[in-house]
């Protein structure tokens, strides 16, 4: 079923009334049609199984972003935020997590506003729009540059700061971010290798992934590995960061202890890993090609790791941007 036909089917139990109560029961619905997405087995390289987690499987935006969407709303709901009628959740997004962000939003009939660069697909911005949220575009790209002031970040914190009927959760520095991979994506990983993980590899872009998906595993066996991977300075894959060249999110700076070691993929070796993805009958966007390209890399260089890596998201919410990519990256082949 399409994400907006779901949504609006979830809708009719809005209320016009905003109940604190209410609200956690429709959290707890959330939290049960999300996650717990299918682990499979992607390729074998020198020896070592190779598999994703397919978070185009959740329901709503069709991206690992519904996790953190429910368990942020879950976590501000439970502390406390007077006259919810009124308020708006504003945040930054370069996509996935607007879409979950807006539409978990209308689900609980609260109101959501989203921030989003102006070079984001325009699947992406659509789909942005359609979840319900209110968006303002911002001049700048994927991520914030250091010391920049128009990043959407930025706009986001101004905006907070002269509105007191705004509320900004921050994904980028917020614990339930973390809370949602702990309870969730890393225990599914375990449970569904069972216990046989060794290397678990995947982007950061606001780091709530990699550090709660870690931070469960390091738990049950302090041996796994967690490798972080970014994209090459000057990209052009939405959701991830370089981190010589923007903003470090406050989650990563808190919990590097977590990661084990880095790997930079290339947009040009990041979508041409999507492309065989695609031809594999995986239609994933293209934070999965790289993910995919950096699992195979550090799997030619090593023996008896069993690798287990995230694709993200559905390639469906940036199609164009993902087609022009390929086929420019194609055509520098021939």
């Amino acid at each position: 079923m399409d994400v907006f036909v779901q949504a609006n089917k979830l809708s009719l139990i809005h209320t016009t009334s905003v109940s604190t109560e209410l609200i956690l029961e429709k959290l707890f619905f959330l939290k049960k049609m999300v996650g717990n997405t299918p682990l499979t087995l992607i390729d074998n390289v020198n020896g070592n199984p190779i598999s994703a987690k397919l978070e185009y499987y959740n329901p709503l935006s069709h991206s690992v972003k519904d996790r953190p969407a429910i368990y942020m709303f879950e976590g501000a709901i439970k502390k406390g935020i007077p006259n919810l009628e009124e308020t708006i959740f504003i945040e930054a997004s370069s996509g996935n997590f607007g879409i979950a962000y807006g539409l978990v939003g209308r689900f609980l009939g609260l109101k959501t506003m989203i921030v989003i660069p102006s070079v984001v697909g325009e699947e992406t911005f659509n789909r942005v729009q359609k979840s319900g949220a209110i968006v303002e575009k911002t001049p700048d790209g994927y991520c914030p540059r250091r010391n920049e002031r128009d990043g959407a970040i930025v706009k986001v914190k101004d905006l907070w700061l002269k509105d007191p009927k705004k509320e900004f959760l921050n994904q980028y520095n917020n614990a339930d971010n973390i809370r949602a991979h702990f309870e969730g994506t890393g225990p599914e990983i375990w449970k569904q290798t069972n216990g046989k993980v060794k290397m678990v590899v995947m982007g950061a872009g606001t780091g709530g992934s990699i550090v709660g998906i870690a931070r469960y595993l390091k738990k049950m066996n302090p041996k796994i590995k967690c490798v972080a991977v970014q994209p090459q300075m000057n990209h052009h894959i939405q959701g991830l960061r370089n981190y010589q060249e923007s903003l470090e999110p406050e989650i990563i700076q808190k919990n590097r202890d977590l990661i084990d070691d880095w790997v930079e993929v290339s947009d040009k070796e990041a979508f041409l890993a999507t492309e065989y993805l695609w031809r594999r009958g995986f239609y994933v966007g293209s934070s999965s090609g790289l993910n995919y390209f950096a699992a195979k890399k550090i799997a030619r260089k090593h023996k008896n790791l069993n690798l287990v890596t995230l694709f993200p998201d559905t390639g469906l919410n940036s199609f164009k941007l993902l087609q022009r990519n390929i086929l420019k990256r194609l055509s520098l082949r021939k």
